[in-house]
């Protein structure tokens, strides 16, 4: 019944767009992978910061998984992993404790480094009232300073929701 229900709504609503309108709300247009000028990346809002009403104050402008930027960090950050991997001096053994710890290091430099990559902006962010543009030394400076900041962006940035509408 209830899906009866969606399918006349969607019916009703098919009946006021004009065609234009249904191709654009049909899904996916595949002519934007066809282009290699127009970008089908989205930059969604990381809020860090709020005022006593709740509204964003300060945060991160990040892009998704599908970025230059992000596809550019996994990129490094494997080919160091697989270089170290098939080097019999610089293979860890996790079994012990300070093998485990140097695993864990690893692992929070490789997010440190994804974190940083995919923020473009920092709305918000002020010096002496002047717009704070992101650089690598800042955002890990925030970041280091402000650790749950990195989990908030890492976090939005697995979220494919954020990034979903083209």
């Amino acid at each position: 019944m209830m899906a009866a229900f969606f399918i006349v709504t969607l019916i009703k609503k098919a009946k006021y767009m004009n065609n234009a309108q249904m191709i654009a709300s049909a899904g996916f247009d595949i002519s934007l992978l066809n282009d290699g000028n127009k970008s089908v990346d989205q930059v969604h809002l990381v809020s860090v910061l709020f005022d006593e009403d709740g509204a964003h104050k300060a945060g991160f402008e990040i892009v998704s998984k599908n970025s230059d930027q992000y596809r550019a960090v996994i990129r490094e950050t494997s080919v160091v992993a697989i270089k170290r991997s098939v080097q019999k001096s610089k293979q860890i053994d996790a079994k012990t404790d300070e093998g485990a710890a140097e695993l864990y290091d690893l692992a929070e430099n490789r997010n440190m480094k994804i974190a940083v990559a995919v923020v473009v902006g920092m709305p918000g962010f002020v010096d002496k009232g002047v717009q704070v543009q992101p650089s690598p030394a800042l955002l890990k400076a925030i970041f280091e300073k402000m650790p749950s900041w990195q989990e908030k962006v890492l976090a939005a940035l697995e979220a494919d929701g954020n990034f979903l509408t083209v």
